[in-house]
């Protein structure tokens, strides 16, 4: 549980500028949200001992159901794929242990399918189709018998296996009526999590809508003494919810709980950041604190945009994980996946070079390679060469419909506007160039360098920061990716993120 020197040093950070609660944060063991940049919705977080892990959506990508890891609920490094093939778009899993066995319930094209193993870091199984239309699983078990909440409301009886459905779903749960006049969606009632706790069950629901207006969305709790119901509403409701569409977080909800080794206990949630949506919902974490007659709440005071205490004293908040990338290893790396596949057969990694067979006859087609990052400002670099008949390039894509970048082919290099209606070429022949693209608070600028020449800037930038769920739908986000079309292959070297503005001189 937090401390009382702790609310005190909360109310002194929270005080602050951002600036100097940053700074706060850094130097005297506080952190700062969000605990993942770029696109992580629909935490599940799981404690196993002293280690954290934690899954999200994966949306229209594979591999899919990235797991993580971390020692003190900050600092996160993905330690495991749990899908290695597309199945369709996948929402809010849920990550659960029972009887020390490991299972990502999870909906892929609106039916809930399940996937197992004995370690949170694989190997997974194949994914199992338990034929229920729905989205937004949550497992939970009583007495030795096994429940599946999904969205609105609903609750069905798992076998023994928790591999198959024993019972049809059943409506369990009406949505709390949030009260007015924050603007929301939806009613929306869905993304249930399930935990147990001294005798009650508790059930936070999402209700609002995830996107829209920036009051949109919220965590709701209820809870009851057996899992399957009948529930009673917390008094605290909305437990976390935006407050106005100037907060520096929108669309806060979809909490799931989470304690520590040492007592204190925390909520994970995601929202998008006022003013850049094209990163997605990003993954933040809040305290909790338990009530003397039973209930649970964020403490008074504190928000999103806290400076707040450390879950796990003698820690330290670091920078992201990195998804640089040198290509050494024969595996590709954990940050990267493509749209809508994943196709062994397309590429080869290894010896410091990533091959990626071209397909498809322009950027929409190409099913790109990509990875997601944070960041209100980041540069993104790589050395590719094309072999004939190729086209390649550097983009920031949000689906195969809207789409920038730098691209290299053997008649042009051009800037790829952000609708794809144009090209802005100039007349460089080369199938070799280090091209860098540079994202300054959503406005970007493209560089390139052919062999043994200087560094040179794209007369064309663009402004992305329409390219957002709220404008074209899929709640997917703007990231750093490679594209091959044509014939033959790409060959891509050295992909250096930094977390900054970095011109090249």
């Amino acid at each position: 549980m937090l401390t009382r020197r702790d609310f005190v040093a909360l109310s002194a950070a929270s005080a602050l500028g951002l600036a100097s609660a940053r700074r706060l944060a850094f130097a005297e063991g506080f952190y700062r949200n969000p605990i993942l940049g770029g696109n992580h919705p629909d935490l599940s977080p799981l404690r196993v001992g002293a280690d954290y892990y934690m899954t999200h959506s994966s949306f229209d990508y594979a591999p899919g159901l990235l797991v993580w890891h971390s020692r003190d609920l900050i600092n996160w490094r993905p330690v495991a794929a749990a899908l290695h093939k597309y199945v369709g778009i996948v929402w809010a899993p849920y990550l659960c242990e029972h009887k020390g066995r490991y299972f990502i319930y999870f909906p892929a094209n609106y039916v809930i399918n399940v996937v197992h193993a004995d370690r949170p870091e694989g190997p997974w199984s194949e994914p199992m189709d338990l034929g229920i239309h729905a989205i937004d699983p949550a497992h939970i078990a009583e007495n030795g018998r096994r429940f599946l909440h999904v969205s609105g409301g609903r609750v069905a009886e798992l076998t023994d296996d928790g591999l198959a459905v024993k019972t049809p779903l059943r409506k369990v749960f009406d949505a709390w009526p949030v009260p007015a006049p924050p603007r929301m969606e939806c009613t929306c009632l869905e993304g249930p999590k399930v935990l147990e706790h001294n005798g009650w069950f508790y059930l936070n629901v999402a209700e609002g809508g995830t996107a829209g207006p920036g009051t949109s969305h919220a965590v709701i709790s209820a809870r009851s003494r057996h899992a399957d119901g009948p529930w009673e509403y917390s008094p605290y409701n909305p437990i976390v919810r935006t407050g106005s569409r100037e907060d520096r977080w929108l669309s806060v909800g979809h909490g799931r709980l989470v304690d520590t080794p040492g007592g204190r206990w925390y909520m994970t949630v995601h929202g998008y950041e006022n003013g850049y949506r094209t990163l997605g919902r990003q993954a933040l974490l809040l305290p909790i604190e338990w009530t003397a007659d039973g209930w649970f709440r964020v403490p008074a005071g504190v928000t999103a945009d806290s400076a707040l205490p450390l879950p796990i004293p003698g820690s330290s908040q670091q920078p992201f994980f990195d998804p640089s990338d040198e290509f050494t290893t024969p595996e590709l790396g954990l940050q990267w996946s493509f749209w809508h596949e994943f196709d062994r057969t397309r590429f080869t990694t290894g010896d410091g070079a990533l091959r990626l067979k071209a397909q498809g006859a322009s950027p929409h087609e190409s099913a790109p390679l990509t990875a997601s990052v944070g960041g209100h400002s980041y540069t993104v670099e790589a050395d590719v060469e094309i072999s004939e008949g190729c086209e390649a390039g550097l983009m920031l894509f949000y689906n195969p419909e809207h789409q920038t970048g730098i691209m290299l082919s053997e008649k042009e290099m051009a800037v790829i506007s952000p609708v794809y209606s144009f090209k802005s070429p100039v007349k460089e022949h080369a199938r070799r160039a280090t091209l860098r693209l540079v994202n300054d608070r959503e406005e970007v600028d493209f560089y390139y360098r052919l062999p043994g020449q200087p560094w040179r800037r794209m007369e064309t930038s663009v402004e992305i920061s329409g390219m957002h769920h709220n404008v074209l739908g899929g709640f997917l986000d703007m990231r750093p990716s490679f594209y091959a079309c044509g014939r033959g292959e790409a060959t891509i070297r050295h992909f250096r993120y930094w977390p900054g503005v970095e011109v090249p001189v």
